[in-house]
């Protein structure tokens, strides 16, 4: 069984008041054998030196990451810390990190989770990590890495993100320290039965045309159906606007063909020869839709997400994990808060610990038929994982 506590502060300039407004919500007393926390927060927090004193104050490891917003109970913020802690007598928590110093992600991550997996017996039964969001190396490059390190025990966790126009703030958070270059992650042992979800876009969102994806490489789509990828997408009617592509407006839906649920995908840029670099890899061979993203979209599909949530929750889940895609974020446009107000207003009854926030790119399983959970990263989606 896992217990959780949730606390949240708003004070980013003063690190001794933020760190009592922590302790005040959290009871370290009572406490089981093995705990672990998950801080997620405005950048500000690292920069002012909140967050290394709210993690020197636990008697537990701490993992996390920048945000542009978070939810914990009863509390919204864009400029807001929030703070999760699981804690249990049989569930284990073991954390570690591994620095992406240069592009041979397979052997670092594979010795990072080694070296994390030695100091526990037996296979973890899940595991959640936080990914910088690294300029040139796709997130889902590190999130497969782990899934192959792992031989597919369940990830769920998210990309980093901030609030600037580039990204170039954001950070993944371990015990206090900070870093744009590091993975963190915690592993779970014990007993386990998490439930995954996992949206996007409303089935009236997507294009009914299908087209087959006949050249890509890593996350550059470069054919559909033999075209350039801006020539299959004139075909299909979407022009230019103002001599642009307004990428931002139509992700993609990428088909596996392989019984599992579709999954999306950002479009960064589309370049002069007519390729696509996307928010994760593009496999050949899939069948590729095109799909939109609005204001009552994003709340529609929440709003969804939660109520199967809360169908699916018994007495025996008391954690809830929850990521929302930055893109979702700024469809919202000046109604920012109005998904993070969803959350809390329609899980006001949750009878347990949950922490939302927005991620630079998702980590979730996605169900095989057979019912199998199989790793997928994430671009434009909502995902949930109830322990």
């Amino acid at each position: 069984m896992i217990k959780t506590m949730t606390a949240f502060t708003f004070e980013i300039d003063d690190p001794d008041e933020a760190m009592s407004e922590i302790l005040g919500q959290i009871d370290i007393k009572g406490l089981y054998k093995n705990s672990l926390g998950i801080l997620t927060c405005y950048t500000d927090f690292i920069d002012s030196g909140v967050v290394r004193a709210i993690c020197a104050a636990m008697p537990f490891d701490v993992i996390g990451m920048t945000t542009a917003g978070t939810v914990v109970p009863g509390t919204v913020g864009e400029m807001m810390l929030g703070f999760l802690v699981l804690t249990s007598d049989d569930i284990d928590f073991i954390t570690g990190a591994v620095d992406i110093i240069d592009r041979e992600v397979d052997g670092l991550i594979f010795n990072a989770y080694r070296e994390a997996c030695a100091k526990h017996s037996g296979r973890p039964s899940m595991i959640i990590p936080f990914v910088p969001y690294i300029n040139n190396l796709g997130g889902e490059i590190i999130a497969m890495s782990l899934d192959k390190a792992s031989e597919g025990t369940p990830l769920f966790g998210s990309l980093a993100i901030d609030s600037s126009a580039d990204f170039s703030l954001n950070q993944a958070i371990y015990n206090g320290d900070t870093s744009k270059t590091r993975v963190v992650f915690a592993l779970l042992y014990g007993d386990l039965s998490p439930s995954f979800f996992v949206t996007s876009f409303a089935e009236d969102k997507i294009q009914k045309q299908r087209g087959v994806i006949t050249k890509a490489k890593d996350n550059i789509l470069m054919e559909v159906n033999n075209m350039s990828v801006c020539d299959y997408l004139q075909s299909i009617g979407i022009q230019k606007r103002d001599g642009a592509w307004a990428v931002s407006t139509f992700p993609f839906v990428i088909d596996y063909n392989d019984g599992t649920k579709p999954i999306a995908r950002s479009i960064y840029l589309l370049s002069e020869e007519g390729y696509a670099a996307c928010g994760g890899n593009i496999p050949e061979n899939a069948t590729l839709s095109v799909g939109g993203i609005d204001y009552s979209d994003v709340i529609r599909t929440t709003s969804e997400t939660l109520k199967q949530i809360l169908q699916k929750k018994n007495d025996g889940s008391s954690c809830l994990l929850m990521f929302s895609c930055l893109t979702r974020y700024l469809a919202l446009d000046a109604f920012s808060t109005d998904e993070m107000d969803k959350i809390r207003d329609t899980l006001i009854d949750f009878s347990g610990g949950y922490i939302f926030a927005y991620s630079g790119g998702e980590i979730c399983p996605v169900y095989t038929e057979e019912g199998n959970a199989m790793n997928r990263f994430h671009n434009c989606t909502f995902i949930a994982c109830l322990l």
